[in-house]
């Protein structure tokens, strides 16, 4: 049950994800205007997608964070987030540099 919040004109949604803690001295958001999205949430929406698209398609995506259809499919379909991947070296005999 999700509580929607008019200001002035415009509609807001509660947040579903926020960082946690204050790492860059901005005010802490508790809401944000329907059809859009907080870094943090964009990152998580896209990564469930990417994981499950099966289960998280576009349609639920926008359902579920209160955006417009269109604007999820290009998100989905245009924005990757990145995956950070630490490869060992192949050959055992490899040089490592040491700290001094």
């Amino acid at each position: 049950a999700s509580k929607h919040v008019t200001v002035g004109k415009q509609e807001r949604r509660p947040l579903k994800l926020s960082l946690p803690g204050d790492p860059y001295g901005l005010v802490e958001l508790t809401d944000v205007p329907k059809g859009k999205l907080t870094i943090a949430e964009a990152l998580k929406a896209l990564s469930s997608h990417q994981r499950d698209s099966q289960t998280w398609t576009p349609e639920k995506v926008a359902q579920e964070y209160s955006l417009n259809l269109k604007d999820t499919k290009a998100l989905l379909e245009f924005f990757i987030p990145f995956q950070v991947q630490i490869l060992p070296p192949k050959i055992d005999d490899a040089k490592q540099i040491k700290a001094s």
